[in-house]
């Protein structure tokens, strides 16, 4: 059997992949080559070619995908025949150009938000590249650490430095880089780190959360929704309470960087049209890891 790296503990996908180039001295495309006859390409983030390097890790192709690439996030908050339609493209996206691939790298678009400049690059912290390196001898890239809603590294609690590498395009042999080939900088996100880790902790916390949650997260959105409706009989101003609490509990500043600003103070602002039963394609789990946060932890309703 071909020799191939064994995946270390959160690592994704893609850093398994340009570990293996390393290992075997292969540019990304000379990978394919020998895995898969040259038909496909290898990406970062939209995984490729599970059932091959499934054979080849001796894990399976649902264990790959739960453990190290970014279903659990993507799932978050969607129903059980999207989950599984999103599971079902993942495992079966590998050939070029196919319908399939195309299907899963627009809905890890829209979940990841690579059309923000801030979550467009491959992150990394800077103590976990070096802890890597002291226990494997070399640096990997985190699926955790790829996550929007994690800024901030959960194990170390330092912000995450952002490369200058783009997390989406194709793995080639100018980008098939590990974190300790790469320089950045830490994000500034316009929020302290201590509310920063409560958004990454809440974030993870969300993908361990069995599908049926959502169902419930939906009807205390409803019922949440019915007591802002009953506050703002009583209000000369055309503004919703909660919209108005989210925006300071988050800042201008935070929301606008991640993509999610408020266009307004009322029902048009993306949280409030949430809570009415709203589900954007667009950062859907972002949104509602910081509504949910902002409801359970800052809100409460005036009665």
């Amino acid at each position: 059997m071909l020799y191939f790296p064994t995946p270390y503990p959160d690592e994704l996908l893609g850093s398994l992949l340009i570990r293996a180039c390393h290992h075997l001295g292969l540019s990304p495309a000379a990978l394919v080559r020998l895995i898969a006859d040259g038909a496909g390409d290898l990406f970062f983030l939209v995984p490729s070619f599970l059932e091959t390097i499934s054979r080849l890790t001796r894990m399976s192709a649902w264990q790959l995908l739960l453990k190290h690439t970014v279903f659990p996030y993507a799932a978050i908050g969607l129903t059980s025949q999207r989950r599984a339609i999103l599971a079902r493209d993942l495992l079966s996206a590998s050939a070029r150009g196919s319908s399939v691939r195309l299907r899963a790298s627009f809905s890890l678009r829209a979940t990841l938000g690579f059309h923000i400049e801030a979550l467009s690059c491959r992150r990394y912290c800077e103590q976990c590249c070096h802890e890597d390196r002291t226990r494997f001898g070399e640096s990997y890239w985190h699926t955790q650490h790829a996550l929007p809603g994690v800024f901030v590294c959960p194990q170390h609690g330092k912000i995450l430095h952002l490369s200058s590498i783009a997390a989406l395009p194709r793995l080639s042999t100018s980008n098939a880089k590990l974190p300790q080939e790469v320089t950045g900088q830490p994000c500034n996100w316009g929020l302290d780190e201590k509310r920063l880790q409560c958004i990454g902790r809440a974030a993870l916390h969300a993908m361990t959360l069995p599908e049926n949650t959502w169902d419930t997260v939906n009807a205390e959105y409803f019922a949440c929704a019915s007591t802002i409706v009953a506050s703002r009989e009583q209000s000369r101003w055309r503004v919703d309470p909660m919209v108005v609490d989210f925006g300071r509990f988050y800042g201008p500043t935070f929301l606008e960087k991640i993509g999610l600003g408020l266009a307004s103070m009322d029902r048009d602002a993306w949280p409030a049209k949430l809570l009415h039963g709203a589900h954007p394609r667009l950062l859907l789990q972002l949104r509602h890891i910081l509504l949910q946060l902002f409801l359970k932890s800052a809100w409460k309703p005036t009665t």
